[in-house]
């Protein structure tokens, strides 16, 4: 990486300054004081030869205002992904980084695109099935709102999903729940058909892509998709824009892309040039990656009627069971349904452009062979305004940019190179980071140490992460020794659930990064709900600077908690001696994982009495937890060695099996039926989609009644932890530093 172009494979655009005109409130100004007063905990693993500990430095360049006018800005007009309000917001935050004396460029990614027709809308009514007419008209609209400034947008009457296809359909409807496979179940065990039917499903539980492959693998024509109240709306509170919870016309737009076949660009429109197509690094063709059927969002205010419709229709519709009821005041049957439902949407594909926007932090070794790499990664482009998804995480970054420019003007150079990115496309299905990974896939396994993302990084005051487990420690130590603005207290203390920093799975863009390339990853960010419900304005009209400034953040002082947040991980990370990774976390999660595969082995004994030998991999597992406790004594002593001689050597040596023995838990040939997501030991769950599970491909074949292939993956699985624990051991004996030479396993 000899300069800011190594990290490019696309020409540059030249950045254009804005200037941010919004002067911030009083308030806003006496958050920042309050805030800075409280003094921060000391750091650890920072240089010494600074007067000041960079952290500090870094500290006192947050601002509470300046974040509350990057994301005024940043929210001012719709930006869709390849649409000129993204370039735009891609010049603003080049110029802004640019600004801070950070290098920055925009490079443009040739991508696969889906958008609304704006010429025409889509439609979905209920008719009598004897008489024809019309009962009820869907209005597929988002009403403007006074209190909203920004909410009168053409976008608003164009509600779609991305990559849904155009189409038009008449069918009976039936309800499936949350439109997972074992919500099928349940509709044929009643004997409800499917099969030329329009399903009618509810957000959660799955990505909602993979609620239309269900839908769409048992017949469907088409699938529509509604916000129950349950899930985000008055079931939580009241509604905006009186309260925070989706009002009864909110839409959440979203992709529907099948993102747990193959994440990025369906088309891999920029690979093309290299003569790779979707097949080849899918494992699937373009077609394969997206519905066939049409598909529509619609808010609960237009549920309603579609679904008093399945409980008008008597016996031969039965009533749902009690997992199925949602918050609406009727009673939710499973249907056919009498009357007809008659669907229309007009979307279309074009191949356009994302912008990413990279920048670079250049450590003393940038360009040479022996630097490592932290990347710190966000996604600009939302479905509309995007307040909370995705740009509070991206004011939250220009912070940490900020921050930044403070230490470098300070004179101070990381220890390894801190790579800055601004994707575009993630909505759509984390194109930019995805074709950025796949472009600079070599040298980021020779050079990447841990990839930090933080997508939508405030909805409310309660912290939220997941992590690899070798950084679950960092995780916890960095939620002591930072305080969270409403109490006082430490960020630990306003955690939001209590299951603690979670397993990952996909839905963001680290998904390239740890799933594919096997780079240890940080997902976090400031949730609404302890319980890490969805925020109400979730991927609508209304994820706008108003609901922020009145519900989400008011003060902006959790845009800068979380930019202290992620700011004082990078800096640890990138200036330590010794990498913080420990090991020892990762051998418990992997005891922890056994154990959850062995209570999975059993229940799933009960229906098919068949075993698994699990004594491979049980017998790889203590040899990874061996391994951990070695190189853990390996790490206390090269902290307190006062010996010069060859400790530099020794250090990159132990860094290097610290930071790349994650990339030995990926096989070569992927999971069964998903090539492209290498890493054996978690993955987004098939009919998932956001949650992690662990041993993918063990679970899905037992979930599939595969005892066989189920045997193979506990083999592959054993392979690949014995392999990482000798390599965590005792270093390159696979033939790259990176894990170029990760033997295939059959």
């Amino acid at each position: 990486m000899g300069e800011t172009r190594a990290w490019a494979k696309y020409p540059c655009y030249s950045g254009l300054l804005f200037l941010v005109l919004l002067l911030d409130t009083l308030s806003s100004a006496t958050a920042d004081k309050e805030y800075r007063a409280r003094l921060r905990r000391p750091a650890s693993n920072l240089p010494s030869s600074y007067a000041e500990d960079p952290e500090d430095i870094f500290v006192q360049a947050l601002s509470a205002q300046s974040a509350r006018a990057s994301l005024h800005y940043l929210t001012s007009i719709p930006h869709m992904a390849g649409t000129p309000g993204d370039l735009k917001m891609a010049q603003y935050v080049q110029a802004q980084w640019q600004s801070f004396g950070i290098e920055a460029e925009i490079q443009p990614v040739p991508a696969l695109l889906s958008y609304p027709r704006e010429d025409t809308r889509p439609s979905l009514t209920l008719k009598d099935s004897s008489t024809k007419s019309t009962l009820f008209a869907a209005t597929l609209s988002e009403p403007f709102l006074p209190e909203d400034s920004t909410s009168d947008t053409w976008l608003r009457n164009h509600t779609f999903l991305g990559y849904a296809p155009s189409g038009e359909v008449e069918a009976p409807l039936v309800y499936a729940n949350f439109g997972r496979p074992e919500d099928f179940e349940v509709l044929a065990e009643a004997g409800v058909i499917v099969e030329g039917s329009i399903v009618l499903m509810r957000y959660g539980e799955c990505f909602r892509g993979l609620k239309v492959m269900n839908a769409e693998k048992r017949g469907a024509v088409g699938a529509l998709i509604y916000s129950d109240p349950e899930q985000d709306g008055y079931a939580l509170g009241p509604t905006y824009p009186e309260g925070p919870w989706r009002p009864a016309f909110g839409v959440q737009r979203g992709s529907v892309q099948f993102l747990s076949l193959c994440a990025g660009d369906p088309g891999r429109t920029a690979l093309a040039e290299d003569g790779r197509s979707a097949e080849d690094v899918c494992g699937y063709a373009t077609e394969d990656l997206k519905p066939k059927i049409p598909v529509l969002p619609i808010s609960y205010g237009d549920a309603t009627p579609f679904l008093q419709s399945l409980a008008n229709a008597g016996a031969e519709s039965p009533v749902a069971p009690a997992s199925f009821q949602g918050a609406l005041n009727l009673t939710y049957h499973l249907g056919p349904s009498r009357d007809r439902v008659v669907m229309a949407t007009h979307n279309r594909e074009v191949v356009g452009t994302v912008w990413n926007v990279i920048g670079v932090v250049e450590s003393p070794h940038y360009g040479r062979a022996r630097d490592r790499v932290v990347v710190l990664g966000n996604h600009r482009d939302a479905w509309v305004d995007g307040a909370v998804d995705p740009n509070s995480g991206t004011a939250s970054q220009m912070e940490v940019a900020k921050g930044l420019g403070a230490l470098l003007r300070r004179g101070w150079r990381p220890r390894r190179t801190l790579v800055l990115a601004s994707w575009s496309g993630e909505e759509l299905g984390l194109i930019g980071s995805t074709a950025w990974g796949e472009a600079h896939a070599a040298e980021l396994k020779e050079k990447a140490v841990l990839y930090v993302n933080v997508d939508s990084a405030v909805s409310g005051p309660f912290f939220h992460a997941g992590a690899t487990p070798s950084l679950r420690p960092l995780l916890e130590t960095l939620q002591e020794d930072v305080l969270h603005p409403y109490s006082g207290e430490p960020v630990a203390r306003n955690f939001s659930a209590e299951g603690g920093i979670e397993i990952l799975g996909s839905g963001s863009d680290y998904t390239v990064f740890l799933d594919h390339l096997g780079i240890s990853s940080i997902d976090m960010g400031a949730v609404i709900d302890r319980f890490k419900r969805p925020y109400g304005m979730y991927h609508s009209t209304y994820d706008s600077f108003s609901w922020m400034s009145r519900f989400g953040d008011p003060t902006f002082e959790l845009h800068v908690m979380m930019a202290e947040l992620w700011g004082r991980l990078a800096l640890r990370v990138a200036d330590a001696l010794v990498l913080p990774l420990e090991h020892t976390a990762q051998a418990t999660a992997l005891r922890a994982y056994v154990e959850e595969l062995k209570a999975l082995v059993g229940t799933s004994m009960e229906a098919a009495p068949e075993s698994l030998d699990m004594a491979p991999l049980e017998a790889a597992v203590r040899a990874y937890e061996d391994a951990a406790e070695q190189v853990t004594r390996e790490a206390a002593g090269l902290r307190s060695s006062s010996v010069k001689q060859n400790r530099e050597q020794a250090l990159a040596a132990l860094n290097d099996r610290l930071a790349f023995t994650e990339r030995r838990f990926c096989a070569k040939q992927g999971l069964p039926r998903r090539k492209w997501f290498k890493h054996v030991l978690q993955a987004p769950g098939l009919y998932l989609g956001y949650a992690g599970v662990s041993f993918p491909g063990v679970t899905q074949a037992l979930s599939d009644g595969d005892w066989e292939l189920a045997q193979r993956q506990v083999w592959v699985a054993a392979e690949r932890v014995g392999t990482a624990a000798a390599y965590l051991a005792w270093g390159d004996r696979e033939g790259g530093r990176g894990g170029e030479g990760v033997a295939a396993t059959e």
